[in-house]
């Protein structure tokens, strides 16, 4: 048990780990990836009001949520994840980020080691006001889930 626990403390994976980030106005939008702190796509102009998601096991029938936050006036974010082994395991996790009027960006990614100089980076960029329609219903908002049921029950 002590040795559990002393790996524990040391690999930092069993609380106390935030997926920290930046979201920004991107030309091509849609991206989601682990950079160094110094790229300089994290200078861009920040995205505030992004609502952000991760899910552990996206590649299996148990997939959950594990967490959610909203990113900050300019673009930054840190985001409690309580999970084991988040930031120490060699484990993959889909990140999706959303905000009205964007698109989503949607991407799977190894989250960063703590300490390593490494943060997510997440572009959004302006939807075609084609793809506005499709994009609520994507969100996952309750109000999107009912149009989408409508949609499909109204004759």
């Amino acid at each position: 048990m002590l040795l559990f626990v002393g790996l524990c403390s040391a690999a930092g994976g069993c609380s106390g780990y935030e997926v920290r980030g930046r979201v920004v106005h991107g030309d091509f939008g849609g991206l989601v990836t682990v950079v160094d702190e110094d790229d300089p796509r994290l200078r861009g102009d920040g995205v505030g009001n992004a609502r952000i998601t991760i899910i552990r096991d996206p590649g299996r029938l148990n997939a959950r949520q594990v967490a959610t936050g909203v990113s900050e006036a300019d673009g930054d974010f840190v985001i409690p994840l309580s999970e084991f082994g988040a930031g120490w395991l060699e484990e993959t996790w889909r990140v999706q980020a959303v905000r009205s009027r964007l698109g989503i960006a949607e991407g799977l990614v190894d989250m960063p080691a703590p300490g390593s100089g490494r943060v997510l980076l997440i572009e959004l960029r302006e939807a075609d006001p084609s793809e506005i329609g499709d994009l609520e219903r994507r969100s996952g908002t309750p109000e999107s889930l009912y149009r989408e049921v409508e949609r499909w029950t109204t004759p």
